[in-house]
């Protein structure tokens, strides 16, 4: 990726592909993450006949393969393929046929009320609370 900026003091990047491409902004978040129950996980979609090879390539590299191909069903939705990886700190690297992705993420007209209810069900403010700040309402 070619660096467009970087900035040393506020300890930042900005990369990307093209010029006319999006862009990747990298920032330093000063300590360790705290993912909670949750785990690091970076997906890209390609097509789906591409998955093979990447899952061949990776056995040829004697690479880390957390899942190899698989279909993975989604009730009443597309079946999705995909390949994870892991890098060497160990955070997934989901490679998606992008066919079925692009099926999964078509935008859900009750999406807004689903995330409201989930985000008021989550019990955040006691992890907020128990980290001595104020959760920011939208």
């Amino acid at each position: 990726m070619k660096v467009y900026e970087k900035d040393e003091e506020k300890q930042r990047a900005l990369l990307g592909y093209a010029d006319n491409q999006c862009k990747l902004e990298l920032k330093a978040v000063g300590g360790a993450v705290d993912h909670g129950t949750a785990f690091g996980r970076i997906a890209f979609s390609c097509a789906k006949e591409e998955l093979p090879n990447i899952e061949a390539l990776m056995k040829k590299e004697k690479q880390t393969i957390l899942t190899p191909l698989v279909s993975l069903d989604t009730p009443g939705k597309a079946t999705v393929q995909v390949v994870i990886l892991a890098d060497p700190d160990g955070h997934e690297i989901c490679f998606v046929g992008d066919e079925a992705f692009r099926d999964l993420s078509k935008v859900d007209p009750n999406g807004g009320k689903l995330l409201d209810d989930a985000m008021a069900a989550d019990e955040s403010d006691t992890w907020f609370a128990a980290r001595n700040m104020k959760k920011v309402s939208a």
